[in-house]
């Protein structure tokens, strides 16, 4: 418990608790969900390119990537991946907050946009398109903790639900 106020949480800014409440209360719903919902769309669009027919992975930045998935599979995994996100978002926004379920989303972004990355990065040349899905990577690393910090914030795991039940005496 912090000294003198009775508040059993510490505060990031305690020499002003009006900013102390800005830091902490969750962010608005444009900033942060809005990255995870493009990287979802973009997810999206490349599972519909693999999934719309040509031979995509005949190219040899592909090569890497298709010994390890075929185009069908890769495709379907970013589209289904890509629609469980663009449901949860909707969930999280409209229905009842979950930013654990964003959480999970984001981590799963972040391992699909590393392995392209890697994939192409291995495949070099071209280089570019490697850098670019780093950058997708680190984006969904970005709104991870963007999602963590509103799970931390909201209670998602009530763990200060828990310790306030703990620390009040037994009625």
């Amino acid at each position: 418990m912090r000294p003198g106020t009775g508040d059993p949480h510490p505060r990031l800014a305690l020499a002003n608790p009006a900013a102390g409440r800005l830091i902490e209360r969750p962010f608005p719903y444009g900033p942060t969900r809005w990255t995870e919902l493009w990287l979802a769309c973009v997810m999206a669009l490349f599972g519909a390119c693999l999934l719309a027919g040509g031979d995509t992975f005949a190219l040899p930045s592909y090569r890497v990537i298709k010994a390890f998935a075929s185009e069908d599979a890769t495709g379907a995994a970013a589209a289904v991946v890509a629609a469980a996100r663009l449901a949860a978002l909707w969930h999280d926004g409209r229905i009842r907050a979950a930013p654990l379920v964003r959480v999970a989303g984001c981590a799963g972004g972040f391992l699909f946009y590393t392995a392209l990355a890697v994939g192409f990065a291995l495949a070099a040349p071209p280089f570019p398109t490697g850098l670019i899905y780093g950058a997708l990577a680190a984006a969904e690393l970005h709104a991870s903790s963007r999602a963590a910090r509103d799970a931390v914030l909201s209670d998602s795991l009530g763990v200060r639900r828990r310790r306030r039940n703990r620390e009040q005496p037994a009625a």
